[in-house]
């Protein structure tokens, strides 16, 4: 068992075009026109990088805590 995490975050550039939240509202949510991470520290989940990438806006960082490497946006 992993005891990575990583942290979820949106950025203020976040147009709210709700791409996250209906491809995974188990992870995010909109709240007054913007998204939001239903939790803000998880397991690893690829669904969630995925999810990530596909932000039109890249709004959304995923941060692996330990390291504090950013897995998405890529730098």
């Amino acid at each position: 068992m992993s005891e990575e995490r990583w942290q979820i975050s949106v950025e203020d550039s976040c147009i709210g075009s709700a791409v996250c939240a209906g491809t995974l509202p188990n992870r995010f949510r909109i709240v007054a026109d913007k998204s939001e991470p239903v939790e803000s520290e998880i397991d690893p989940d690829d669904e969630v990088l995925a999810t990530a990438e596909s932000c039109p806006m890249e709004a959304i960082r995923v941060i692996e805590k330990s390291s504090g490497r950013v897995l998405v946006p890529e730098e």
